[in-house]
């Protein structure tokens, strides 16, 4: 049986959806013999099921690619009728009731069981629409049929380490691993513990693994962990710190993580130290206590977020900050707030967007009792961690009281305190090559020279001429 993959991104992306790649390693693993291709955005999909030619195609998109996805399946099943199609994703999972009747089901939250149950079924008897597999939606006499959720998989460990080499991902460049699923906190922006609900960990030993997988068959010098909440379990962090000690890998590969400001204390950034973290991103949302208790549901505190930035510096770490603006009653006075806060801790790095209500989220449910967004339809004027300029803020939503002309005025301080940020690293990454810095001491030596050379000229002159020139 023939499986055909289609990304809702382009072919070499560095960090990629890893969702396919699950898939497939763990189609692999359980259900050996199936054929299995991906192609990508901006390739020919028609092409690639005339030269391919699979018993089934799957898709994934996120909330801003679902359209042009949606778009892809309906051009495949014009041209290909009699091939079914699978949807999943995050998207779908959240708005399953905007599923399209030229997909014949969608595979919904953790998709690795559901998807290989409905391959099983389609290779024994042909259907997919089938009542008796928990995870999926499909159409039955012009009707929705939801089979219910699916339990999670445990333990993780048991779901391979994703496929790279299917996804097409480049050798040594920056990448990404996932070491766990779901988090416990409620954020009003997030919908990650309506997918996942309680969090799950792979083990110290099965993340070392996938590292140690990616130092050497990879090459990488660099991983971001992209996990919700990495720092949550003090104990695993330790273990696999350990683990990549004795395996000599501490030394070869520097991590990016998430963490929360919960979970910052001396123990685990020693630990963390000792992996070789380098960087810590840490949502901080808002200088204004309002906002950010709004956000956060009063869990995070700015008192909270200047001890985990003392930490990082402490310890030689990158701090790296997550705020966002434009948030429901929000104020011109919050975002003055939120800007001098970002001066006042002086982080490393910024990471600034705009408020932005995604399906499954709180943000979500008040954008709709307001009228901003209809049910389950995603509009692209939403969509604010885009660039926002002169040209489209006017499109734009902004789910805070205020017009526009403000807002923007404010996003462009906010955004120049990001530029001066970005330059602040930048210099610093730059003066710490040492070719650099011999370079910058060539020139402030020849500058000395010359500035000596002028003062040797001027007293020569004064002595001719009885006095010193000025200029």
């Amino acid at each position: 049986m023939k499986i055909l993959f289609r990304s809702d991104q382009k072919r070499g992306e560095n960090l990629p959806n890893l969702g396919v790649g699950y898939l497939i390693a763990y189609l692999n693993k359980y259900y050996p013999g199936l054929t299995m291709d991906v192609s990508f955005d901006r390739e020919d999909i028609l092409e690639k099921i005339s030269s391919f030619k699979p018993d089934l195609v799957g898709f994934t998109a996120v909330t801003f690619t679902y359209k042009k996805v949606f778009e892809w399946a309906r051009t495949v099943k014009e041209h290909y009728p009699s091939v079914p199609l699978i949807m999943g994703g995050v998207h779908i999972t959240l708005c399953w009731e905007a599923l399209p009747d030229w997909i014949d089901a969608a595979v919904l939250g953790e998709g690795e069981q559901t998807f290989a149950e409905l391959v099983k079924s389609y290779q024994n008897s042909g259907q997919i629409k089938k009542e008796d597999i928990p995870g999926i939606v499909f159409r039955k006499n012009g009707n929705l049929v939801n089979t219910g959720r699916r339990e999670l998989i445990n333990p993780l460990d048991s779901i391979p380490h994703p496929d790279l080499d299917a996804l097409s991902v480049p050798k040594k460049e920056l990448s990404h691993i996932i070491t766990s699923r779901g988090c416990p906190y409620r954020c009003k922006f997030c919908c990650s513990a309506k997918i996942w609900k309680n969090p799950r960990y792979h083990s110290a030993e099965y993340v070392v693994e996938e590292i140690e997988k990616a130092a050497r068959h990879y090459g990488r010098k660099k991983l971001m962990i992209y996990d919700d909440l990495f720092t949550i379990h003090k104990g695993r962090i330790r273990l696999i710190a350990q683990i990549m000690e004795e395996k000599g890998l501490s030394k070869n590969i520097e991590f990016d993580i998430i963490s929360h400001v919960d979970f910052m204390n001396e123990e685990v950034i020693e630990d963390l130290k000792r992996m070789g973290v380098t960087r810590i991103s840490l949502g901080m949302e808002s200088g204004s206590k309002k906002i950010l208790d709004y956000l956060k549901n009063g869990v995070v505190t700015h008192d909270k977020i200047r001890h985990a930035v003392k930490l990082c510096k402490e310890h030689g770490i990158g701090a790296m900050g997550s705020f966002m603006i434009g948030s429901p009653y929000e104020t011109e006075e919050d975002i003055k707030q939120t800007i001098n806060f970002i001066k006042e801790i002086g982080l490393d790095e910024l990471g600034l967007n705009v408020t932005t209500p995604f399906p499954g989220t709180e943000l979500w449910e008040y954008a709709r009792e307001k009228g901003l967004v209809k049910d389950n339809e995603w509009d692209e004027r939403l969509w604010g961690m885009h660039h926002i300029d002169e040209g489209n803020i006017k499109e734009k939503i902004i789910l805070a009281d205020m017009d526009k002309e403000t807002f923007f005025r404010l996003y462009r301080q906010t955004h120049d305190l990001l530029l001066s940020i970005v330059r602040k690293k930048e210099l610093r990454n730059w003066l710490r090559q040492p070719y650099n810095l011999r370079l910058l001491w060539l020139h402030i030596r020849g500058r000395i020279k010359a500035f000596k050379k002028g003062i040797k000229v001027k007293l020569k002159m004064s002595r001719s001429f009885g006095h010193f020139p000025l200029t």
